[in-house]
């Protein structure tokens, strides 16, 4: 018996092959369709579409056989592919390639065989359309005219099938464009809503107090009141637009959160110090008490987001007072993060609407600190985000507290 042999440019078969995608796939009824014609045609009981990879024949289609593979070495198929035309073996027991071969000793015990090389464009054999039959014989020149129309057919199919999934992708891309095009344009939108309804004002107001100075003969007193209002003005429009910018750069960076594992008490530290010189300017206490073995899974820039909003409009709303943020251990699988400020709290129907966009509007601090409402709901946005879930309980005069339930890492 003599191995099938292996080509000069055997890898270069292979990758053509792969790039294919068509080994080792599902049955498809265009393939089979095709060898039931062939067995047919050659009247023969067995035909196949074999592909050959580097070790192994594989049947893409089959008729008259039970097996779906088989070794490379001891395959016809493996001889017919190094062949220009229509390998034909009329009787394989005088056949010194084949005499002794398992294939043609044991089943199925072939005799004929005649394979046509499924050759690609760039010219790499891939396998072959083959017929097969248990007594000696030959072919027809109709029948071998109908195998080698019947193997460029095959050759078609697959370069169908390609351009069809390559097609595909492409549409996949365009869409997933066309929806990262649309989530763009909607961000857009609600920043330039936003800026239009939250910024235009306290910009106009702010050049307003700057032009009442300039043509009024104010007292001292009356420009250190005027310029005291301007602070408070532009605290609220600064905080307002670094919301903005934050929210905006992190949904347009990424698709998703990138989550890990995310240690709470020092993210919160870093927080605190961060707000830390606001929450001093109203005699306020940050206070972290939260486990250094506490971690979540989460995405940390979108957490930090989330933390540094609800602390701080709990130091908008508390004077001379103290925000706790702590954490604890629902069970094995959640953690609930808790922020509780003791200011002045908020009325059922001021709490029923803070997550509403539509409702939204503005409260003034406890030092009179202009502000819109916005950091509450784009944080609720990214908590849902990341599945987290965000609920608040709060009595007037007394405190809010902010629950966030994550999952533990």
């Amino acid at each position: 018996m003599i191995l099938s042999p292996t080509a000069a440019n055997e890898q270069e078969r292979l990758m053509e092959l792969l790039r294919y995608e068509v080994l080792y796939t599902q049955y498809e009824e265009d393939f089979d369709q095709i060898v039931q014609l062939a067995s047919s045609i050659c009247k023969t009981p067995i035909s196949t579409i074999t592909l050959l990879d580097a070790h192994k024949q594989w049947f893409k289609a089959k008729i008259g056989i039970e097996n779906t593979d088989g070794d490379r070495d001891t395959s016809f198929c493996g001889h017919a592919i190094h062949q220009s035309d229509i390998m034909e073996v009329e009787d394989a027991l005088i056949d010194e390639r084949f005499s002794d071969n398992p294939l043609v000793l044991g089943d199925p015990k072939i005799r004929f065989y005649a394979g046509c090389p499924l050759v690609s464009p760039e010219g790499y054999a891939l396998g072959t359309l083959c017929v097969i039959d248990n007594v000696p014989r030959s072919l027809t020149e109709e029948q071998k005219l109908t195998l080698r129309i019947l193997g460029n057919q095959v050759m078609k199919l697959f370069e169908l099938r390609l351009k069809n999934k390559e097609a595909l992708i492409r549409s996949q891309l365009i869409e997933e464009q066309k929806r990262k095009l649309e989530e763009s344009k909607t961000i857009q939108h609600k920043i330039i809503s936003i800026i239009a309804h939250d910024v235009r004002g306290p910009v106009a107001s702010v050049k307003a107090m700057i032009e009442l100075t300039k043509e009024s003969g104010l007292s001292e007193e009356e420009t250190a009141e005027l310029l005291g209002l301007l602070d408070k003005q532009l605290d609220g429009t600064l905080d307002m637009l670094t919301n903005l910018v934050e929210w905006g750069s992190i949904l347009l960076q990424k698709e998703k959160p990138d989550i890990g594992q995310v240690a709470v008490a020092a993210l919160a530290d870093k927080i605190i110090s961060n707000l830390q010189p606001f929450a001093s300017a109203k005699n306020n206490t940050i206070v972290n008490l939260v486990n250094v073995n506490c971690r979540v899974q989460a995405d940390e820039n979108t957490l930090r987001f989330i933390i540094r909003n609800i602390i701080s409009n709990a130091n908008k709303f508390t004077s001379s007072g103290t925000i706790a943020i702590t954490c604890e251990t629902m069970d094995e699988q959640k953690i609930r993060i808790s922020i509780a400020d003791t200011g002045c709290g908020m009325t059922d129907e001021i709490l029923q609407q803070l997550f509403n966009p539509a409702k939204r509007q503005s409260r003034e601090g406890a030092h009179k600190e202009k502000g819109s409402g916005l950091g509450l709901i784009l944080a609720k946005e990214f908590a849902e985000a990341m599945q987290i879930s965000m609920s608040v309980i709060s009595e007037q005069d007394k405190g809010t507290s902010f629950h966030l339930t994550l999952q533990a890492a």
